[in-house]
C-alpha cells in the first residue's frame, strides 16, 4: 500500500427517475447533500482517512447511467482520479457496498479496482453514525429494493393513466407542451420516470395512433 500519506475518495450512487434524482452536482459536498449514499460513503471514507492518518488531496462522486445497475461507464470516471492518485502517489479509496450481501455490487469499478493500475483500498461498509442518527447501509439498500420493486410493479398502471390523461387533453386541442407539464404537474411521469417532454409524449401518443 502506498506509504505517502496521501488518499483520493471516489464515490457513486445510481439515479433514481421516479423521484426525480437523475443529476449529481459536481461538488462533492453538494452531492452528499442530495444524496444519503453519497453522503454515507462521503462520511465513512473521511473518518476512514482521518483513523489512518491518511490526508484526502481529492475526492469524486459520479452518478450512474441506470437505475438499477452499475455500468462500463464509471471506468471514465475512475480513470480521472486513477490519475490524480498517480499525480499525488495516493491511494485510492472506495467502499465496497457488495461486501454487505451482494447489496449494489457494482463489477466494472471492482474489476478495475483490481486491475492492478492503482494502489486501491476497498473499505468495509460498517454502519456508521451519521447527523446523530445510525445508518446501516445493509437496511436502507434492503429498504430501497423493496421501494423499488413496488414502483417497477406499478408500472403498467402509471403508464395507463398518463396515457389516458394525454389522450384527453390532445383530444381538447392542447398542445404537447401544454400536456407534458400537466402530466409532470400533477405526479404523472413518464414510463422510465422522467419528466414528459414534447418529443417523449409525442413518440407514446403515436404508438398509441398506430396501435403499437
Amino acid at each position: 500500500m502506498s506509504g505517502s500519506g496521501k488518499a483520493v475518495g471516489f464515490y457513486w450512487t445510481l439515479p433514481v427517475p421516479w423521484v426525480g434524482f437523475t443529476q449529481l452536482p459536481k461538488d462533492v459536498d453538494d452531492a452528499a447533500n442530495s444524496s444519503l449514499t453519497i453522503r454515507y460513503q462521503r462520511d465513512l471514507i473521511r473518518r476512514y482517512a482521518k483513523d489512518h492518518r491518511l490526508v484526502l488531496v481529492h475526492e469524486a462522486a459520479y452518478l450512474e447511467i441506470e437505475p438499477d445497475r452499475g455500468s462500463e461507464h464509471v471506468r471514465d470516471a475512475l480513470r480521472k482520479v486513477g490519475q490524480v492518485c498517480h499525480a499525488h502517489h495516493a491511494v485510492l479509496l472506495i467502499v465496497d457496498f457488495s461486501e454487505v450481501q451482494g447489496w449494489r455490487s457494482h463489477h466494472s469499478l471492482l474489476d478495475w479496482a483490481r486491475s492492478g493500475g492503482v494502489d486501491v483500498r476497498l473499505i468495509y461498509p460498517d454502519p456508521i453514525t451519521m447527523e446523530g442518527k445510525s445508518f446501516d447501509p445493509h437496511q436502507h439498500f434492503s429498504d430501497w429494493r423493496q421501494r423499488q420493486q413496488e414502483w417497477s410493479d406499478g408500472k403498467a398502471g402509471r403508464a395507463e393513466a398518463s396515457r389516458a390523461e394525454a389522450t384527453r387533453l390532445r383530444g381538447a386541442g392542447l398542445s404537447f407542451v401544454a400536456i407534458s407539464k400537466h402530466l409532470n404537474a400533477n405526479g404523472l411521469p413518464s414510463l422510465t420516470g422522467k419528466p414528459w417532454t414534447p418529443d417523449n409524449l409525442r413518440k407514446l401518443l403515436s404508438k398509441e395512433a398506430d396501435g403499437e
